[in-house]
C-alpha cells in the first residue's frame, strides 16, 4: 500500500511539473530583443531640452522607410530595405546599417554595430515595443530614443 501511494504521488508530482509554463518574466532580454522589428518612431531631444519627432518626418519624406525591418538573431541583425528606398544619393534609409551588423545585450545595454561605428543604448522592453536610448550620432549633446515594433 505504501509503494502503491508513492508512486501515484510520483506520478502526480510529474504531472504537475510538467503542466508548468515558463513565465514571460523568465525571458531575457536577449530573448526578448531576437525577432523582427520596424522603428515605430524616433525622437531627437537637444541639450536645451526641445525634441523633434525625427521618423514622423522622415516618414513623410521617405515613406518606404516606415517599411524596413531589422531582425535581431545571436549576436547579429540583418536589415531589410524595400527595393529603390534610398536617398538621393543612392545611400540606403535604414536608421542601422543598410545590411546588418553586429549587437551585443547587457543587462539593459545594447551595442549595435552602425557601419563600423558601436552605438551603446540602454533598452527596455514594453509588450511588444523596445525602446532605445542613446546620443544622436551627429550630435553627442543630444539624446535619441527609438521606438521599435516587433512584428
Amino acid at each position: 500500500m505504501k509503494n502503491k501511494n508513492i508512486f501515484i504521488l510520483t506520478v502526480l508530482f510529474i504531472g504537475i511539473l510538467s503542466g508548468c509554463k515558463k513565465s514571460t518574466n523568465d525571458v531575457t532580454p536577449a530573448g526578448k530583443l531576437e525577432g523582427t522589428w520596424k522603428i515605430q518612431s524616433a525622437v531627437i531631444k537637444d541639450s536645451d531640452g526641445t525634441e523633434t519627432q525625427f521618423w514622423t518626418l522622415y516618414v513623410a519624406l521617405f515613406p518606404c522607410a516606415a517599411n524596413i525591418t531589422y531582425t535581431f538573431s545571436n549576436g547579429n541583425y540583418t536589415t531589410t530595405v524595400p527595393s529603390g528606398c534610398v536617398d538621393g544619393d543612392g545611400q540606403s534609409l535604414a536608421l542601422l546599417s543598410g545590411t546588418g551588423g553586429t549587437y551585443t545585450l547587457v543587462d539593459d545595454v545594447v551595442s549595435v554595430d552602425i557601419d563600423g561605428q558601436t552605438l551603446p543604448g540602454k533598452i527596455s522592453f514594453s509588450g511588444n515595443t523596445a525602446t532605445v536610448v542613446t546620443v544622436d550620432p551627429t550630435d553627442i549633446t543630444a539624446s535619441l530614443t527609438i521606438v521599435f515594433v516587433k512584428v
